[in-house]
């Protein structure tokens, strides 16, 4: 009897569930490998009378309940909050945001409006997340990420008024594509490329550019009209091409880039109804393996258990296990009794807590009335930088627009931006309105229930993510990527994606194959 590829991978999945499918797949080469997990393949029973405790209901944290339990282990998660996701976290009608400091807000969106106040995409890269969407039965629909109808806006910039990102785009390819015409024509480029090669070059600048007969830019199609194309005797009129010294002073170079990031590029995704319907479809998988208001008080690690005392709904607890695997921020850590070395400690603090903020508002659509803006997100050269709109239940009467999205201080220095500088929360969405008007002047009084996140302030977490991307953090990464006796840590920090779902899949596949090593051995 022989097997279609489809029918192999079929019964792989039915052998072994997503891990061994995905495996397959791969092994055929039928899946690109941005990020290789480390995920082995174990039998049904590997950890029969084993029992694990997670710390931690994110990602990380749910994976690997998800898939320790495949391999017959018996597993505990034991989260603080009262929901599954941690940073996972979609904010709809009826959440309540608590600050570290007290504050708390109340979410009263109407007709399903939400945000999600951490990860919103997912890129069509980030396989291992996908495929456990899938597997999870957690429908997913494209996410726009970029779009050439948004806008981008300076004061230095055509008289301040906001201008659609593709003329900025493709008036600044113009420009440029004209200046290295010169420079051949000028034969300022003979030394280091052949007359061929010079002749190819200016061929393809011409195409790049859209230049005219004469080598030079006097704009594009491609940039958009000023009266648009129609029946009749009417012609279209093309935008006059912006000045390339306003262009250069404006620096839109975040916008301009902002689609070529590896993680940004199309095709984006996000789950229908908010990113925490992924961590929800987990949390039902797993039942009551997710134990929920469980504040971890001490976590003393050795040889062969771990025993984690905590307070669950403030009744003191305890439990004993053979392994554990620590989600918790380290941020957190560096507040929690524990027995780590004193360089595992030390760690805990040597990667900085991300202090990201995002605020949305409710409000009716006027960016696809007026602008014909459907996603995609607009720029500025302002304390508020970027505004960006909703993908979801486009056409509908209103929508939850996020009108600021970037750090509240810096990473290593610790230096409040000029949005952390503003001295009170009323002046920060005063900033996120004032943002909105730059770029839809008249519509910004039809924002409305504002709801504005700090991670910083945000309890359990005390920071969005630790950025490990520093070289000064490289220490701490090695320290943290070592087990404490039968205690490992996981999350994104712990990859190399950081601050992505992806990276918190991949550095808990990474913590059971670590188990399972010190088990055979």
């Amino acid at each position: 009897m022989s097997f279609t590829r489809r029918a192999f991978i079929q019964r792989m999945a039915q052998i072994g569930g997503y891990s061994a499918a995905f495996s397959t797949m791969r092994t055929l080469g039928l899946m690109a490998a941005p990020g290789i997990s480390m995920l082995p393949q174990l039998t049904a029973d590997f950890g029969k009378g084993k029992k694990v405790v997670i710390l931690g209901a994110g990602i990380a944290g749910l994976v690997a309940a998800y898939e320790l339990r495949k391999a017959g282990f018996d597993c505990t998660i034991l989260e603080a909050r009262n929901r599954p996701g941690g940073r996972n976290w979609t904010v709809r009608d009826g959440t309540k945001v608590e600050f570290t400091d007290g504050t708390v807000q109340h979410c009263d969106w109407n007709n399903g409006g939400y945000f999600n106040a951490g990860p919103a995409r997912i890129p069509s890269i980030h396989t291992h997340m996908l495929g456990y969407c899938q597997e999870l039965g957690v429908p997913l629909e494209v996410e726009v990420n970029t779009s050439r109808s948004a806008l981008m806006q300076a004061d230095v910039l055509n008289g301040g008024k906001a201008v659609e990102q593709r003329q900025v785009v493709h008036d600044t390819r113009g420009y440029l594509a004209e200046l290295l015409t010169k420079a051949i024509n000028k034969h300022l480029l003979d030394e280091e490329l052949s007359k061929e090669d010079c002749a190819r070059l200016a061929d393809f600048l011409h195409g790049f550019g859209d230049l005219n007969a004469s080598g030079n830019y006097a704009g594009t199609t491609r940039a958009g009209f000023t009266t648009q194309r129609d029946a009749g005797l009417t012609q279209a009129v093309l935008h006059k091409p912006l000045k390339l010294t306003e262009l250069l002073a404006a620096d839109f170079s975040k916008g301009e880039f902002y689609e070529e990031q590896i993680d940004w590029q199309a095709t984006m995704f996000q789950s229908v109804g908010g990113m925490d319907r992924i961590a929800f479809g987990f949390a039902k998988s797993l039942g009551d393996v997710v134990q929920y208001d469980c504040v971890v008080k001490e976590i003393a690690t050795g040889d062969s258990t771990v025993t984690v005392a905590y307070s669950k709904s403030g009744t003191p607890q305890m439990l004993i296990a053979d392994f554990c695997i620590c989600t918790m921020p380290i941020a957190v850590l560096a507040q929690t009794k524990n027995n780590f070395s004193a360089e595992t400690q030390k760690a805990f603090t040597g990667m900085p807590m991300t202090a990201q903020f995002k605020i949305a508002w409710e409000s009716p659509r006027f960016w696809e009335k007026e602008k014909n803006i459907y996603g995609g997100i607009s720029f500025l050269n302002d304390t508020v930088d970027l505004v960006w709109y909703p993908t979801d239940r486009m056409f509908s009467p209103t929508g939850v627009v996020i009108a600021g999205f970037n750090l509240e201080r810096e990473d290593l220095t610790d230096k409040l931006t000029p949005f952390g500088a503003l001295p009170s929360t009323q002046a920060k969405l005063d900033a996120s309105r004032a943002a909105v008007e730059k770029l839809h002047p008249g519509c910004s009084h039809l924002l409305s229930k504002p709801v504005y996140v700090s991670w910083a302030k945000i309890p359990y977490s005390l920071g969005a993510y630790a950025n490990n991307r520093h070289v000064e953090c490289d220490a701490a990464y090695a320290q943290l990527d070592k087990p404490q006796g039968r205690t490992y840590f996981a999350g994104d920090y712990l990859s190399h994606l950081v601050g992505w779902q992806e990276g918190a899949v991949l550095s808990s596949h990474h913590a059971i194959e670590r188990i399972a090593k010190q088990m055979q051995s």
